[in-house]
């Protein structure tokens, strides 16, 4: 049985978050890297890399239940990575993810911690 190896993504404006984990886990914070023209291209590195056999990405559901800016800009980096990586890219509630570290006092790479969330989230949902 092939191991499978995720990278959690917590996409944002300026830094996407992103960590690492095996099978049953648990997620592990792994870098920040910048959400910038190298975005995809970096990504395909890290996937090569660390043999990533799939991706999941935070989606920022609104309270509202409403399609705000930021699951739009989302979902379109999405649509890039199912376009561009030749992996599964599975999606998930990210509502809190953030927000959460923040209360606990986490500032430094805030970002990569948020795609521990995300990831460790879409692991326990999915009986990883």
């Amino acid at each position: 049985m092939t191991k499978k190896k995720f990278l959690g993504i917590d996409f944002g404006d300026k830094r996407v978050g992103l960590a690492l984990a095996e099978d049953k886990g648990p997620a592990l914070p792994f870098k920040v890297i910048p959400n910038d023209s190298k975005l995809v291209a970096s990504l395909q590195e890290i996937i090569k890399q660390e043999n990533i056999t799939a991706v999941v990405v935070g989606l920022p559901h609104s309270f509202s239940g409403q399609e705000n800016e930021r699951m739009f800009l989302t979902k379109k980096f999405v649509e890039i990575l199912q376009h561009n990586l030749s992996i599964e890219v599975y999606t998930i509630d990210e509502q809190f993810t953030s927000k959460l570290y923040e209360k606990m006092g986490v500032t430094k790479d805030l970002d990569k911690h948020a795609a521990t969330a995300i990831l460790d989230t879409y692991l326990i949902k999915n009986d990883f």
